[in-house]
């Protein structure tokens, strides 16, 4: 026959085995959250750098393409010789000659740069004034110092530069170069590509999509008033889509694309405020049969390191479904595993409840003297603080530690130096009320806190102290002295600001010749 206990027993096994199935449940919840959570981020952070890397990677590819229409095809005696004489008349009917010769020299090469899609082919007299836009012909003479920041660059220090920029009509990944005849700077040259150029060398890397957003304040700023219809506002607040970029071509619909741009906004706003490159992931039941589909956003910074602009990339996160395939796979195992566990765990807890007391004793109790140590004082410390705000109770700290005390391990030895400190403790212990909190805060100091203790109540103790320690005799030692700090806790007071004071007051008495008491 089994006995009552053993019922009992079975029923606290079997109660206790549900407690923890059901706690191991919840974590293994936990765990998989996390695992998901981090394997998504990490995919996610490699993500985001490497299409970094293909923005870098095309757009320094254009750069050197603009680089050869240039040395090829412009940097020549010819063009620079136009542009000297432009640059030295101010004659209308001169500059028009002139900028009708340069536009007969480079058409053709114009539109064989638009093979290349090259978007500007643009010339500009000293000081940034517009001379000749093969893009736009008729409009020309405007000044665009104030507005192109690659021009003012090239103009005050006579170098190439290569940056994204917004113009008085299109935005382009510019490329600025002087112009020179005879080593006099007579003007600069701007070969400039619209985002199709980049896109179309993404799209080589991978067959996905790409849309192009600028900040709609630089576009209603800067581009010309009749050129403004060229953008159009994006789903994202600041702005606008190039209506050049938008494509129906891409690996994604452009009508799925805007859906997912308005149903992310929420995740992705405040950082696309800070200009931060990032990816996210996205899954929905009405877009693409719930594919997960990733979501990239490289910032496009102009000269002055400004975001200015973001490329958006879209492409099916099939690793991502893959991660969360395994995350169905793992809550499974982990739930399983669980149920194993359970019981095992059930008792092992019994037994770990019993050795977490002795375990927490140990670790708020100083080793050698038994007393509290600086980790368990500060738990009790916490409580009391909290007591004495709401009762206004009187409560007090002495503060002390042994006078070169370091003289004594070195002289009589380290057995000799802890036969000192439990001595000195014993010495304490006797005088001091149960309410009282005593602790070794650290080597040779000590603290004890006392409630509903003023302030010459605590230094009357602490001089008694003081007395006894001096006249103790510690075996063959003499001269074993302390000096000591003491202070009342006051109503402002933090518990930081109360060491502080208690501390300092401590410092001062060893200052003032050890072996006294010092109190405010």
């Amino acid at each position: 026959m089994f006995s009552k206990n053993f019922f009992k027993d079975i029923r606290s096994i079997i109660a206790l085995a549900i407690t923890t199935f059901i706690l191991l449940e919840g974590l293994a919840f936990v765990i998989v959250v996390y695992v998901k959570k981090a394997e998504i981020n990490n995919y996610l952070s490699i993500t985001s750098p490497d299409f970094k890397t293909h923005v870098d990677i095309a757009n320094e590819h254009l750069t050197e393409i603009s680089k050869i229409f240039y040395d090829l095809k412009i940097d020549n005696p010819t063009i620079a010789n136009i542009m000297y004489k432009a640059s030295k008349t101010k004659d209308k009917e001169k500059l028009s000659k002139l900028r009708k010769k340069l536009l007969n020299k480079l058409l053709i090469t114009y539109k064989y740069m638009h093979k290349y899609n090259v978007r500007q082919l643009h010339f500009q007299l000293p000081q940034s004034i517009s001379f000749l836009r093969f893009h736009r012909p008729k409009k020309y003479g405007d000044s665009l110092k104030n507005i192109r920041e690659t021009l003012n660059y090239v103009n005050e220090y006579k170098t190439s530069i290569s940056a994204f920029e917004e113009g008085r009509i299109f935005n382009g990944f510019r490329n600025v170069y002087p112009i020179y005849k005879d080593n006099k700077f007579v003007g600069t040259v701007e070969i400039s590509f619209s985002f199709d150029a980049m896109q179309e060398i993404l799209s080589k890397i991978d067959s996905t999509s790409y849309i192009f957003m600028i900040n709609n304040k630089i576009v209603d700023t800067k581009v010309f008033k009749d050129e403004k219809v060229n953008y159009e506002r994006s789903e994202f607040d600041g702005y606008d889509y190039d209506k050049n970029t938008l494509k129906n071509t891409m690996q994604m619909n452009l009508e799925e694309i805007h859906k997912i741009n308005k149903l992310i906004l929420k995740r992705v706003e405040a950082k696309i405020k800070k200009g931060k490159l990032f990816s996210i992931y996205y899954k929905d039941k009405n877009i693409y049969d719930n594919n997960s589909i990733i979501i990239s956003f490289a910032p496009i910074p102009n000269l002055n390191n400004d975001i200015v602009a973001y490329i958006i990339h879209y492409k099916f996160g099939h690793f991502v479904d893959i991660i969360l395939s395994n995350i169905h796979i793992l809550f499974a195992l982990l739930t399983l595993l669980s149920i194993l566990l359970s019981i095992l765990l059930s008792v092992l807890i019994l037994n770990e409840n019993k050795k977490r007391k002795v375990i927490y004793n140990l670790a708020v109790h100083d080793a050698l003297t038994g007393i509290y140590n600086r980790h368990g004082v500060n738990e009790v410390l916490n409580q009391k603080l909290e007591e004495f705000k709401r009762d206004k109770k009187d409560f007090s700290v002495i503060f002390f530690d042994i006078d070169f005390f370091k003289n004594v391990n070195d002289t009589y030895g380290h057995d000799m130096g802890d036969y000192v400190l439990e001595n000195i403790v014993q010495i304490v212990d006797k005088e001091i009320r149960t309410s009282d909190i005593f602790a070794r805060w650290g080597g040779e100091e000590f603290i004890i806190f006392l409630p509903n203790t003023e302030n010459n109540q605590a230094v009357n103790l602490a001089e008694k102290l003081r007395k006894l320690i001096q006249e103790h005799a510690f075996s063959n030692i003499t001269n074993v002295t302390c000096s000591f700090g003491v202070t009342q806790l006051l109503e402002k007071d933090t518990k930081s600001s109360f060491l502080k004071r208690v501390d300092e007051l401590l410092y001062k008495a060893k200052n003032s010749g050890r072996n006294i008491v010092i109190n405010n």
